[in-house]
């Protein structure tokens, strides 16, 4: 992709992956990965430096924790960083002008948002302080932010002001993710405390949309969201085994792969 044609979104979200992976980078080595030239990559670093824990260091930058810890969030941005930016693109396809969406915080959701640009008189519902971020940049977007209480580890808001929030809206359609997908125990979740988020906001929503690289199917986890049928549409990348997608189609699921 051209330096002209790769939003400055996308062009973020590269370098966070690409930090997040290697810990830093310099301009020369950044300006590479991204094919774009030294001086477009300082401006992104700048901006960045400015919203995210990314410090600029000489020749370079390198990426902070987060109360002593790195956000999960930006170490799950370098893993399969391609699929996900495929399945963002397949996945905001499904939107259409005028709609109410909910994104739900995670890596792969937040590479939907950033194929939502080209939408018009849409309004994106979230729990993620990164997708609010990404959406505000949208001209045409207006953005609803859920309140609650901030989890750093993934820079999104949970708890009772976040169910209170959820119970006033209604969207058309809600993207979420999944620690794993399994065709017999369902949807699954690392943390316990994510299910009640998960489940309001499904209840909310007149269709789920899962979108999940490949990766995460045939998995097990800690936290039982419900079962793969409350799914409407299965959005994950070209790598998922053809026995496991024929499965899931045979079981009546729409699948859409990037």
């Amino acid at each position: 992709m051209s330096e002209a044609r790769m939003l400055a979104v996308e062009r973020e979200e590269k370098i966070l992956s690409y930090l997040a992976q290697y810990g830093r980078g310099s301009v020369p080595e950044l300006s590479r990965e991204l094919a774009v030239s030294e001086a477009t990559l300082r401006r992104d670093l700048r901006r960045l430096s400015t919203r995210y824990p990314v410090r600029r260091v000489y020749g370079g930058a390198v990426l902070e924790s987060i109360a002593g810890l790195e956000a999960p969030i930006f170490q799950r941005c370098g893993l399969h960083a391609e699929e996900k930016q495929r399945i963002g693109r397949a996945a905001a396809a499904l939107v259409s002008d005028g709609e109410t969406v909910i994104l739900v915080g995670g890596s792969t959701t937040l590479q939907v948002v950033a194929h939502l640009a080209d939408k018009r008189d849409l309004t994106v519902i979230t729990d993620s302080i990164l997708i609010a971020e990404k959406a505000a940049e949208q001209a045409d977007t207006t953005v609803i932010l859920l309140g609650g209480i901030v989890r750093r580890t993934e820079l999104a808001l949970e708890g009772y002001l976040t169910q209170l929030c959820l119970k006033e809206l209604r969207a058309n359609k809600v993207f979420m993710g999944a620690r794993a997908a399994n065709l017999s125990q369902g949807l699954m979740l690392d943390e316990v405390s994510e299910v009640t988020l998960f489940r309001d906001c499904a209840q909310a929503a007149n269709e789920i949309i899962l979108v999940a690289d490949h990766s995460k199917f045939g998995q097990v986890a800690t936290a039982v969201l419900g079962p793969l049928g409350m799914v409407h549409c299965i959005v994950t990348d070209s790598a998922l085994p053809g026995e496991y997608l024929a499965k899931l189609r045979d079981l009546g699921f729409e699948v859409v792969l990037a």
